[in-house]
């Protein structure tokens, strides 16, 4: 039997993020409940660290606004000293009322599709519970990362989750620590303390900073916003004048650019390093015994690795398969909503530059805030948010950036009800533009989807709330295109893989759009030859003719009548520059797209008044896979840098003038040049110019 709790929210965890969660459901009246694992609040600081730990970050930067920890705590507490603060947290705000230990959650599952109704929660008891919604605030420390090497180490091995204290390092005293981070660092400088030295292996150079500079903690210098760039030229000068050059230390230079990854934050390393006490070593090559290889052809014998290599982020409750990962981490909108999913929330994935204090405290609010609006709309607040936001996998951020963000996305919160419609009704953007506002039902249709202009024009349109329909000849390319612009942007995206060059195909597709709610047709499918006409496939120049020209009139002629019919709606038709001029040796092309020019420039006249627009693109040379697909390779080496645009650049171009109701979009100084030059230049010059041009691309 399910115990219905569908008037509560869901805390899974009782650590550092969980309880400022608990606290802050509390103080807005919403009903939870707070399950924990252990028999212990605290998570991590209370059966994930090693006992001589320290916060990295300091008190200030640390502690919860609302509750500031012991005047007598110094800069830095220690473990023990973390735990009795969250402990006397948890009793000032009196939260064990709502608290259960020793619940374990083993899985977690929405009751409809996408979470709108709840959600189920079952107990390694085997008990059900049904929760409105339901945060997940355990951790991720869950899934060890322990890297492979050829051989086999005889000795003892163990990873930081396991390592307690000095005993844990076992008999002998020759200590291997293998890793760059916060854990490496401290059991390298710990395990020398209590051995007389260690080695430690790094694959790559690290960014390692010290806990102050000048007296004042490293953390407290991220408290105001500035751009990345500033904010790395003036922690590189801090660190050039405090640690100076690695390579003095033994250290590889960093690989990456400072920010980039994590970064370590100790001062005792550097001490150690200099005083013998440490002694780096490149990565692990193999193992033999207690020997150790190294890749630079050394080697040493040890009685224990320590494996100080983090872990993979892992959600054993959930299943994994709602979330799209990228480079290890799941695609969230601001650390927390899930894309596609209402009412689950994802708490404390994040990793600041400073103590987690402030983020902890105003991001509970925001979910808090994000819990309570939720049952007034039809979709997950994930997807509504992922218009204007996007979804992200990476868990670096600036403490400064996370906390403008976080104040971002409640005053979006707040402003939500005038801009999707109070008491659950479904999002509509009201545009005074050419392009009408997205809604769920309608869709914009991208013609050549797959790569270059119409994969950017996807995306464009998708960022602005658009669900798509996607055309081209690669299906698994739309595919992986339509999964991440669905994640990213909470859009609904169909696929449909056709060849426009063949009549039965486009018969196809056309009959599928008769039944879609088209708001933007995009005809953006096509390619060029290059070379004499005479000695050109005549099948392929055939093929250009059919994408080019008879698929576009083919789609327009059968769809406009049920935009005009809609009485709103945008039609985008890529043309080309070479479509205003003649061009030698890139004949077919350039006569295809003066019927495209032509064509869409003709039906924004005609379409005056009707609430449909046109609008020509007019690209001149855009870096794309279109000149490797038209054996154009040597294009990019005859023509300068300055004379391209990017296909984003084109795209967003194309849908900022459908949204103007422009006649011609034509991006780019060299093809603005192009566009008059082509258009009223004398012909008796532009044809003997163009074909040494075009004839010596091949």
């Amino acid at each position: 039997m399910i115990d219905d709790r569908s008037d509560r929210v869901c805390v899974i965890g009782a650590g550092y993020a969980g309880n400022g969660l608990a606290a802050a459901l509390k103080r807005a009246g919403v009903a939870y409940d707070q399950v924990e694992a252990t028999g212990r609040i605290g998570g991590n600081w209370s059966h994930g660290v090693y006992d001589s730990t320290h916060l990295i970050s300091s008190k200030r930067s640390t502690q919860y606004p609302e509750w500031p920890m012991p005047r007598d705590y110094p800069t830095f507490p220690s473990a023990a000293q973390m735990l009795a603060y969250l402990e006397s947290y948890v009793d000032h705000f009196g939260l064990r009322e709502h608290l259960e230990l020793n619940a374990e959650v083993i899985d977690v599952r929405p009751v409809d599709a996408r979470g709108l109704d709840g959600w189920h929660v079952e107990f390694a008891d085997g008990s059900v519970r049904h929760y409105r919604a339901v945060a997940v605030a355990n951790g991720h420390y869950f899934e060890r990362n322990l890297p492979q090497y050829p051989g086999e180490f005889t000795g003892k091995q163990l990873h930081s989750k396991d390592y307690k204290r000095p005993a844990d390092y076992g008999d002998g005293g020759r200590v291997l620590v293998v890793g760059g981070g916060n854990s490496a660092s401290d059991l390298a400088v710990e395990a020398s303390a209590t051995f007389g030295s260690c080695d430690i292996s790094l694959r790559r150079g690290y960014w390692f900073i010290p806990k102050t500079f000048f007296g004042i903690p490293a953390s407290e210098f991220d408290q105001v916003w500035v751009p990345l760039s500033v904010n790395r030229i003036a922690a590189k000068w801090l660190l050039r004048t405090s640690y100076g050059d690695y390579r003095r230390y033994g250290l590889q230079q960093p690989d990456h650019k400072l920010f980039t990854k994590d970064v370590t934050v100790n001062s005792s390393l550097m001490y150690a390093l200099q005083h013998g006490k440490v002694k780096p070593r490149p990565e692990v090559d193999r193992f033999d015994g207690n020997t150790v290889h190294f890749v630079d052809g050394s080697s040493s014998d040890y009685d224990t690795v320590v494996w100080a290599t983090g872990f993979r982020t892992r959600f054993p409750l959930l299943n994994e398969d709602i979330f799209v990962w990228e480079d290890g981490q799941p695609l969230l909108i601001e650390h927390v909503l899930v894309p596609r999913y209402a009412n689950l929330y994802v708490w404390g994935l994040v990793a600041p530059r400073s103590g987690a204090g402030k983020i902890i405290s105003h991001g509970a609010a925001c979910i808090t805030e994000a819990i309570q609006a939720q049952p007034r709309y039809t979709e997950p607040l994930s997807d509504l948010a992922a218009r204007y936001l996007g979804a992200r996998s990476s868990i670096l951020a600036g403490s400064a950036e996370i906390l403008g963000r976080i104040r971002l996305l409640r005053t979006g919160l707040r402003a939500l009800p005038l801009i999707a419609g109070e008491s659950r009704r479904p999002r509509r953007k009201v545009a005074a533009s050419g392009i009408p506002g997205p809604s769920p039902a309608a869709r914009a249709v991208v013609t050549g989807a797959s790569s270059g202009i119409g994969e950017a024009l996807a995306t464009s349109l998708a960022k602005r709330g658009h669900s798509l329909v996607l055309i081209a000849r690669r299906e698994d390319r739309l595919r992986t295109l339509a999964d991440h612009l669905a994640t990213r942007h909470g859009v609904t995206v169909e696929v449909m893989a056709a060849d426009l060059a063949d009549a039965e195909d486009r018969g196809k597709v056309i009959d599928n759009l008769r039944s879609v709610d088209i708001s933007v047709l995009c005809l953006n499918a096509g390619f060029a030859t290059y070379g004499s006409l005479s000695d050109l496939d005549a099948d392929r120049e055939r093929e250009q003719v059919q994408v080019n020209v008879v698929a576009v009139h083919d789609l327009v002629v059968a769809l406009l009548p049920q935009l005009v019919e809609r009485g709103a709606g945008a039609v985008l038709i890529t043309g080309s520059t070479a479509g205003n001029q003649p061009s030698p040796c890139n004949t077919t092309y350039a006569a295809t797209k003066a019927f495209a020019n032509t064509l869409a420039e003709s039906l924004h006249g005609e379409l005056a008044g009707t609430g449909v627009t046109s609008t020509l693109l007019a690209p001149g040379p855009v870096r794309t896979e279109f000149a490797e697909v038209s054996g154009l390779g040597r294009i990019e080496k005859l023509l300068p840098s300055f004379a391209w645009v990017d296909a984003e650049q084109a795209a967003e171009a194309a849908v900022e003038g459908m949204a103007q109701r422009r006649r011609r979009v034509v991006p780019g100084v060299m093809a603005k040049v192009q566009d008059v030059s082509g258009s009223h230049a004398p012909r008796s010059v532009l044809n003997p110019m163009l074909r040494r041009v075009y004839g010596s691309m091949r």
